[in-house]
């Protein structure tokens, strides 16, 4: 019977050279060329520092003081408007459903579920709040006459899309609530002011109310 050839598997020899050997002397200097400069690394908190007392010794830093300031105060007096709604021509008058579907089981500290994922809610089962509220443009008048006339602090909340609240406060010795973000006129679909939002359980009425030369 004639011999099989064996297949040998030989390591290589770069392989086997540094399986045996050891390594030695492999590192080698080559000098230096050019300047060599330390590594250094600035302190950032001491870098902040040091601006600041030189924002301090050249005046900077009260002139910014100054600037936040009077940026506070401007935005307090006039509020950034994010809602641009036009004036009612006619009257329209229309119900919006409160209720909410929530998404996620609700429970209390112990862990008690009240509400399952799923389930609607009506908040005005639940809230005993029955004040008028009526949104305007506080920068035209006949709005601003129109929701004074509609009731006092005690029944009426007056609600400013647009406007100086403060300044209408030092007018007429009344409470103005800015619509921070829009989010009563989105909350409500407002599509015209002003709008009166009142209780007609078990939904919410809404009156889109001309004023001025628009109500004659």
């Amino acid at each position: 019977m004639a011999r099989r050839p064996r297949i040998l598997i030989l390591p290589s020899l770069a392989a086997s050279l540094l399986a045996f050997t050891p390594l030695q002397g492999v590192a080698k200097n080559f000098g230096a060329y050019g300047t060599v400069f330390p590594i250094i690394e600035p302190d950032f908190l001491e870098e902040i520092l040091s601006r600041f007392r030189a924002m301090e010794e050249n005046g900077g830093l009260a002139q910014m003081e100054r600037d936040m300031q009077d940026r506070t105060r401007e935005y307090l007096e006039r509020p950034t408007s994010l809602i641009d709604l036009p004036a009612a021509e006619e009257y329209r008058a229309f119900h919006f459903d409160p209720s909410i579907t929530i998404d996620r089981d609700l429970a209390d500290h112990n862990g008690t579920v009240f509400a399952r994922a799923g389930t609607t809610v009506n908040p005005l089962a639940y809230s005993g709040f029955s004040k008028r509220i009526v949104v305007i443009d506080g920068d035209a008048a006949d709005q601003v006459s129109f929701a004074l006339e509609e009731g006092d602090e005690l029944d009426t909340l007056i609600v400013i899309a647009r406007g100086a609240p403060l300044d209408l406060m030092r007018q007429h010795g009344r409470r103005f609530w800015f619509d921070q973000d829009g989010v009563i006129g989105a909350r409500f679909g407002l599509e015209h002011l002003p709008s009166v939002i009142t209780r007609a359980d078990p939904l919410l009425l809404i009156e889109e109310i001309p004023t001025g030369e628009a109500a004659q």
